[in-house]
């Protein structure tokens, strides 16, 4: 049972603090601490707490209208806290100090004290921490501002290992840091330590790991092209750039707009909206249209290019004399210092024509038929051969006619004069001519 002198000492006016804090111990060791408004005033407990005002009375005369919560409490009121009601902070069940709660909860006081709250967010917002420890006891106000949870404009990204730099910082939170199922938004440990981090390799890595060497953090489909084509090595796609196709421009191949006609190109499907577009690359003919049509789709060994052409040059072609006489017209005779296109030179803009279904002597020479049609039934070889077109000697019994006699040294110019076409064009009769003496002989002759 406490008597008057636990209070008041004898003799004298008032209550001394010391004698206060005697009994108001959770108060005594905030004081000490150096937390909350009492270690902040200056003078007596009785200062403000009057006594003897009966047992129904609130000792304590608060006025919050114009409290200085900054400068009294060491607490700023910032943001939404500054329109808060006291209460909705200083509320029982808010009261974290543990000394204080018992204090209270024995004197009946839990409800009406302004003692015992925590200053770190987590105390009195949320009880678990919705970041799932990731970071540790650092607190709230290095990312939340005291105006609003979310988003977290207080955290500056360049505090992290990893610095946003160029499109990064314009991207969402959520485009990096997700939730895993029903756990927490992952911030950290998160792998950054290449773009194949984050970012899905496009290219199934045929051009290295290093997606540096080409895009920037600008924006992915912006290339420095001039440092781009003058450093890339064509090698690491796995098509390497050799003979004629090491000096082609890049757009060349990679842009569908500057390819000449003779190209035409099929793009991997998703690229071909891209700086430079992967085309499907099989064979030459995955590029090259084929500027025979077909021609030689039978040939032996297949219809590749590389079977004629070189990538160092597309002419001259490697089908020489030799490999032709593999082929069903061996050359022979003149034939042999016969240029190729005199015998399949394009008709009209059209590709060479190398493949020639009738290989006769007339399918070619038929413009230049000496004989104007007299032999059309018959074969330019039964009297010519490939060496020359002059006949050096003819057995005229062939002919059914034997020369006999002083016809056995006539010129054939004798017998066979030249006559005229309609237009003009001169040739030498051979057949039909008669073969009796007055055909030739009549008249006189």
């Amino acid at each position: 049972m406490r008597g008057c002198t636990n209070c008041h000492e004898l003799r004298k006016r008032g209550i001394q603090a010391e004698r206060c804090l005697t009994c108001h111990t959770p108060l005594a060791a905030r004081i000490a601490a150096g937390r909350g408004l009492h270690a902040r005033v200056d003078g007596d407990c009785g200062d403000c707490h009057k006594e003897h005002l009966g047992r129904g009375a609130d000792i304590v005369r608060f006025e919050p209208t114009g409290f200085a919560h900054a400068s009294r409490t060491g607490f700023a009121l910032e943001g939404a806290h500054a329109d808060l009601a006291c209460r909705e902070c200083h509320a029982p069940g808010l009261v974290v100090d543990p000394d204080t709660r018992v204090f209270e909860r024995e004197h009946g006081g839990l409800e009406r004290t302004w003692l015992g709250l925590a200053t770190e967010c987590n105390r009195c917002h949320l009880r678990t921490d919705p970041h799932g420890g990731q970071f540790g006891d650092r607190p709230c106000t290095e990312c939340h501002r005291q105006t609003r949870w979310k988003p977290a404009d207080a955290f500056d990204h360049d505090a992290a290992r990893y610095h946003l730099v160029g499109a990064h910082r314009t991207l969402h939170c959520s485009a990096c840091h997700r939730r895993g199922g029903a756990s927490a938004v992952h911030y950290r440990p998160l792998a950054f330590g290449s773009c194949s981090s984050c970012h899905e390799d496009p290219h199934a890595g045929a051009m290295g790991t290093t997606c540096t060497e080409c895009h920037g953090t600008d924006a992915w489909a912006r290339i420095d092209r001039a440092r781009f084509e003058g450093e890339f090595d064509h090698d690491a796609t796995g098509h390497p750039l050799r003979g004629a196709h090491a000096s082609l421009a890049c757009g060349a191949c990679h842009d569908p707009d500057r390819a000449p006609p003779s190209i035409a190109m099929t793009f991997a499907t998703g690229t071909r909206d891209r700086p430079y577009p992967r085309p499907l690359v099989e064979d030459c003919r995955s590029c090259h249209v084929d500027y025979h049509e077909g021609a030689l789709a039978q040939t032996p060994g297949g219809p590749a290019c590389t079977g004629c052409h070189l990538e160092a040059a597309w002419v001259p072609s490697t089908f020489d004399l030799f490999r032709h006489d593999d082929t069903r017209f061996e050359l022979t005779g003149a034939h042999v210092a016969t240029a190729c296109t005199a015998c399949h030179a394009p008709g009209g803009q059209g590709p060479w024509r190398f493949r020639i279904d009738d290989p006769s002597c007339a399918s070619c020479h038929a413009t230049d038929d000496p004989h104007e049609g007299q032999f059309a039934t018959r074969a330019c070889s039964e009297c010519h051969t490939t060496e020359t077109f002059r006949i050096a000697s003819f057995d005229h019994e062939r002919a059914g006619y034997s020369l006999t006699g002083a016809h056995a040294g006539v010129e054939c110019a004798g017998c066979h004069v030249e006559e005229r076409t309609a237009t003009g064009r001169g040739f030498l009769r051979y057949t039909p001519l008669a073969t009796d003496c007055e055909s030739c002989h009549g008249g006189g002759r």
